[in-house]
């Protein structure tokens, strides 16, 4: 399902997970951490390889499924 309506922090190619951006951005805890508060909620779009914003969005979006348990 492909959209330009929908953010990336809901879309099943965006990571933003500070220990994950800390592998995949080796050198990056030099500058500062993946943890630290400037860098909000950034993290890493995989689908177009690009470091953003999640509050952005593209024509890949696709909805994350989660397993919700009741």
């Amino acid at each position: 399902m492909a959209g330009t309506n929908t953010t990336c922090w809901e879309c099943r190619f965006f990571n933003n997970d500070p220990a994950w951006l800390e592998r995949a951005l080796p050198g990056l805890n030099v500058l500062s951490s993946a943890y630290a508060s400037v860098r909000a909620e950034a993290g890493i779009c995989s689908r177009r390889e690009l470091f953003l914003s999640p509050t952005t969005g593209c024509e890949y979006f696709e909805r994350e499924m989660r397993d919700f348990q009741a």
